[in-house]
Order: C-alpha cells, then structure tokens, then sequence
C-alpha cells in the first residue's frame, strides 16, 4: 500500500510538474507570437464560414464534389471574390490560409522561401509514385537533386537535339492526323508526343512508347488527386489503385536504369572516367549523368519520373488548352499564319520561335488563363509574415504560425482585373503588347523563386515548335466541341473534353 501510495504522488507530480512545463511553454510561445504580430503590424484575415469549424471536413468534401464535377477551380475563384483575396479556413483539422496577392506568393516562393516547405500533405501525395526526387525532397537533399539535375537542362545541353528530337516525333504525330478535315481529337496525340521527345531527351534512347505504356502514367496521375483531396480516408480503392499504378511504371522504367548502370559500369571499366558518353550512344542525355553521380535506383527513378511527368504532362496540357482556344478564335489563327509565313517554310530553330512575338503572346496568354499548374501549397516550418492580406482592406500583414498550411491559386490570379485589366477572363493575346503590363509575381505559369520549374524553356520551345509546325501543315483549325473549356485534373489540370478539332 505504501509503495502504491507513493508510486501515485510520483506520477502525479512528475504530471504537473509536465503540464506546468508545457503551460509555461506554451506561454512563452503566446508571449513571442503576440510581439512578432505587434512589431509587423499583422491583422486577422477575412474567414471562410465553415460549416464544421472543428475538422473543416465541409470544405475538404465540398473541394471533392466540385474537382468530381470538373469544378473546382471556379469554386475557388468564387470564394476568392467572396472573401478577399487572401482570407482563413479549416481544412483537415487546423486552419489554413489562401491566398492570390502577388506580394505574398514572392514572399513565400522566394523572399522568404527558408520559412516554407512542402508540408506532408503534398510529399505524401506524390512520394509513392515520385519516390525521392526534386519534387518530394526538401533541404539539403533538395539542394543536391536540383544541383544534379539543373546543369543538364540547360539550353546549351539540349540544344541541338531539341529540334531534331521535335521534328522526328512531330513526324510521327503528323502521320496520323486526317487530311481530309475528318474530326480528330489532338489532346491524345499531344500526349503521346510529349511523353516521347521526354523519354528521348531524358534517357537518349528512342523508344517510341505504346498506349499501353502511355496508360500507366495517366493512371498514376489521374489518382494522385485523391491523394490530395481524401488523405484522411483510409482503405480507399483509389489509393490501393494509385499503388499499383505506381508499383508498374517503376517497374518499366527500372529496367532501363538497370540497363544504363551496366553500360556506365562497362564504360568506365573500359574507359577513364572522363568518359561522357555510353558507348555507341553517341547521344548525351539527363540518365547517363545521374548514373555518374549515384547507383541508387530509386533516387534515379524519381529524378527521372520527376522530370519526366512534369516535361510530359505541363506541355501537353499547355497544348491542348491552346489548341482548344485556337479552333474558336480564327482570327488569332489567322494573325499567327501571317507570323508563320515569313519563315518561308522552313523549319524554326530557337532563335526564330523567340522573335515571332505574337506567337510568344498567344502562348503566355493561354498559360495565364489556363496554367498547367493552377494551384500549389506551402506549409511553414517556423512562424512568419505574410506581407498583405489582413485587416479590413487587405492591407496589413498576415502573421502565419509554424505548420500552418498556405494555398495559392495561379488560376484565380491570373484572372484579377486590377493586374490584367478589366476584361481580365478573355483569351486577348494583344494584352501583352501592351508595355504598361508588367504583372511580375502577379504572373506564375511556371512558379517562382528557387523553386521555378527547371524545364521552363524547353516547354516553351516545345510549345511553339509544335504549333509552329501545325500551322505550316494546316492552313485551319476549326472547333468541333461547342463545350466551354472545364478542367480535368490528373498531376496537372487539362480540358475534360479534350481538343476535338478538324484540320485543314
């Protein structure tokens, strides 16, 4: 009874003597909060009306109703002019902010960028299928992939072979399109184009996937948004699907990993280490560089499946709501043929498709009304300041707590009249001749500040390559969809009807 007796008191004063601890720490921690948000100025937000102001599991299966029903985006975009620009909700159990001010996306991208990570949330969604790579990692580890990858997606690598690469898999696409003006649908052959040249870039080789092969990524990219959207669903048939999708496209491009650390291990039993090319290559490729630095399959795998959905999936989704909009608007088709003919028709290179400016509008047009990527997110890792969205009028600073997450929305930006004009939600290429426009981080079809997409020039060459080439074998493009465009989300956002058109 004694020792029971005093086995009670030390438990009990060793627990308050803890929650003293932890009162006491949370104080101090109040303390800190209240002066950083005195010193900065910080107000309170605009908040959402949650209906379940505990879990916000309102917002989180209303966001799934509405991606369900190819309307999410101007879902957002309404509570946006609802509630401000910037404003507070609950989401998954805490409170999150949203926001679409300029000055806070520089912040959080670039100026302020040490104070952000990921968050679990999104590494979750994409570790099973991307695995360790730039765009799962964080940190130091983050630091070194974006050190191996970068220098080999230089222009002065690709160069060269970009346009060969272009050409010969346009070729292809080109063979299989109608003459005759019959319906055909472009989004499917923009796909598979894209996918190609990406393999070919990123591994040397030309293996001119099947559909088969081609299915594996779209099924892993259209169940990644479950993963997004229901991570607090266990046991889902959607997860177990996204699984296996995953588990299948290792599987494939493993054995072509497997095949370049043989041939690198030959090479360099052979040959110094010097050596840049595997043997009877002849081709200089972001494989090949990555088995000099590492035999760690995994981590090549998911530098490679990294780079290769973002070089497969943001261009052919930026081509086909392009395409979309060009079959309903002819004099912009007309406009860019004037453009095209002064090549004379001869095939573009890099320097031609960069000084064909209304071409280069059309494409920062269509990426502004339709980015491939219209949202993204941050989670703080320390606490910090948002530059402007509290208060009344949006003005003051917005103080933002360690592990709160932050959303932002390209779309809904991108669509503000106070930065774009008036009729900011029209598709007018001559808006960017226009050199008052000067939208800076108003304006982030491919992201911002460290962490701006690496294969930015490459899609854009891509990009206009293509159209370039479409516009010397056609003459026209009419619409054969009266649909308006509504999304289509898989790893990026696409038109749900795809690009169904006639050529002629």
């Amino acid at each position: 009874m004694v020792l029971s007796g005093v086995y009670i008191l030390v438990t009990a004063t060793f627990s308050l003597l803890l929650l003293s601890w932890k009162f006491y720490a949370w104080s101090v921690l109040y303390r800190q909060r209240r002066l950083l948000k005195k010193e900065h100025g910080c107000e309170e937000p605009p908040r959402y009306p949650n209906k379940d102001p505990v879990f916000g599991l309102d917002v989180a299966w209303r966001n799934y109703i509405s991606q369900k029903n190819h309307n999410l985006l101007p879902e957002l975009l309404s509570r946006y002019q609802k509630y401000g620009n910037t404003y507070s909700l609950r989401l998954g159990g805490s409170r999150s902010l949203s926001t679409i001010e300029p000055e806070n996306l520089k912040s959080i991208l670039s100026t302020d960028f040490a104070s952000y990570s990921f968050g679990s949330r999104r590494t979750n969604a994409l570790k099973p299928f991307l695995s360790k790579s730039i765009f799962t990692l964080t940190g130091s580890d983050w630091q070194h992939s974006r050190a191996m990858i970068r220098p080999n997606l230089a222009k002065t690598q690709f160069i060269d072979a970009e346009s060969s690469t272009f050409e010969k898999h346009f070729g292809r696409m080109l063979s299989v399109l109608p003459k005759d003006g019959s319906e055909i649908d472009l989004e499917p052959l923009f796909f598979s184009f894209t996918l190609n040249t990406s393999i070919e870039l990123l591994t040397g080789q030309d293996l001119y996937l099947d559909h088969d092969v081609s299915k594996l990524f779209d099924d892993a990219g259209r169940l990644i948004v479950d993963e997004f959207l229901l991570p607090f669903v266990p046991l889902r048939q959607s997860k177990k699907e996204y699984l296996e999708a995953s588990r299948l496209c290792h599987t494939w491009i493993d054995s072509y990993i497997h095949q370049a650390i043989k041939e690198h291990q030959s090479s360099t039993s052979n040959t110094s280490l010097e050596n840049e090319k595997f043997p009877g290559s002849g081709k200089y490729s972001l494989l090949q560089e990555l088995v000099k630095e590492t035999y760690d399959v995994p981590r090549i795998r998911g530098e490679l499946l990294g780079i290769l959905v973002a070089g497969r999936e943001t261009t052919a989704v930026a081509l086909t709501s392009l395409w979309f909009t060009l079959a309903k608007r002819p004099e912009i088709v007309q406009k860019l043929q004037a453009e095209v003919a002064e090549l004379a028709g001869q095939r573009p290179d890099f320097v031609q498709l960069k000084k064909m400016r209304y071409l280069q509008n059309t494409i920062q047009e269509s990426l502004r009304l339709y980015p491939s990527l219209p949202t993204n997110m941050r989670t703080a890792v320390q606490d910090t300041i948002l530059p402007v969205g509290g208060g009344p009028d949006g003005s003051s600073p917005v103080f933002v707590e360690k592990g709160q997450l932050v959303i932002f929305n390209y779309f809904a930006m991108h669509r503000r009249q106070d930065i774009f004009g008036a009729d900011a939600d029209v598709f007018r290429p001559e808006r960017w001749e226009d050199d008052a426009l000067r939208p800076g981080w108003g304006y982030l079809p491919f992201n911002g500040g460290p962490r701006i997409c690496l294969g930015q020039q490459f899609a854009l060459t891509e990009i206009a390559y293509t159209t370039v080439r479409l516009l010397q074998e056609f003459q026209g493009v009419e619409s054969r969809d009266n649909s308006p465009w509504k999304e289509n989300w898989h790893v990026t956002c696409s038109v749900k009807t795809g690009c169904k058109v006639s050529l002629f």
